[in-house]
């Protein structure tokens, strides 16, 4: 089942800037991918090239994700709704069916879910993703559940982006993250953090031993849509992490009827 989705991110930053995003588009579709990620800090300013990207994944038939360094509510805990609305834009002509961005400033007492219910009445036809990242705010679980349970209460249609691996950097639980979050997770960012040196590090998946991002996909879905989000170098190895993902899904199925 195809629904491994490559984030530009993944590959050397410099080859990116250099050769810009719609370059990749192609060897992220030949290596087997259900879609790309397309990065808005990775984009440059003069001409962010948008019309271009979406007719590489037009010819491709990829699915798109558009990911923008912005977030969802300001400091005064109000929707940013300005960046919001030049991100969608942006979302629009590049052909994204969603788009993720991070929390922010969300404070249940102060902020107002019926704005964002109002603008993405506005936007529809694309799905907003709000991702746990690695701020001591945006990444705090209480902060995240206090959101989507207000979301839900007032029928906004917004999902979550769960980055497994950047629990660690905001110093969260991962397995009680996933516990309380998981009736909003639509798609799932993986990346394994390891400790060099006193430093926590982003490093690519290993197929052996018990990694907390292993735990994660045996706890959801075997087919929801995950991203590699860690550094594929050379970027001909994304084949390799696509079917790697793919004989794990296969085993936890076996896992899940085994169990059942």
């Amino acid at each position: 089942m195809k629904n491994v989705i490559v984030p530009l991110n993944a590959f050397d930053r410099f080859q990116v800037l250099a050769n810009g995003q719609a370059a990749f588009v192609e060897p992220i579709a030949r290596a087997g991918a259900y879609g790309v990620e397309i990065r808005r800090e990775l984009l440059p300013l003069e001409n962010l090239e948008l019309g271009h990207i979406k007719s590489e994944v037009d010819q491709f038939g990829l699915f798109t994700v558009y990911s923008a360094p912005i977030e969802c509510w300001n400091k005064d805990y109000q929707l940013n709704e300005v960046q919001l609305s030049e991100i969608f834009q942006e979302g629009d002509i590049v052909g994204a069916k969603w788009i993720k961005v991070s929390l922010g400033h969300f404070l249940k007492a102060k902020s107002n879910v019926s704005q964002l219910a109002v603008f993405l009445r506005e936007h529809q036809g694309i799905q907003l993703l709000v991702e746990n990242d690695q701020t001591p705010y945006g990444g705090r679980i209480e902060n995240l559940q206090a959101f989507f349970e207000s979301a839900q209460e007032a029928d906004v249609p917004v999902k979550m982006t769960f980055d497994v691996g950047n629990w660690y950097y905001s110093g969260q639980d991962v397995e009680e993250a996933l516990q309380r979050l998981e009736p909003y997770i639509l798609y799932l960012h993986l990346k394994q953090v390891e400790v060099r040196h006193d430093t926590l590090v982003t490093v690519p998946l290993e197929r052996e031993g018990n990694h907390s991002w292993k735990k994660v996909l045996r706890e959801l879905p075997t087919d929801i849509v995950k991203a590699l989000e860690f550094p594929i170098v050379p970027k001909e190895e994304t084949k390799g992490f696509i079917d790697m993902l793919e004989e794990l899904e296969k085993e936890n199925e076996v896992f899940t009827i085994c169990n059942h």
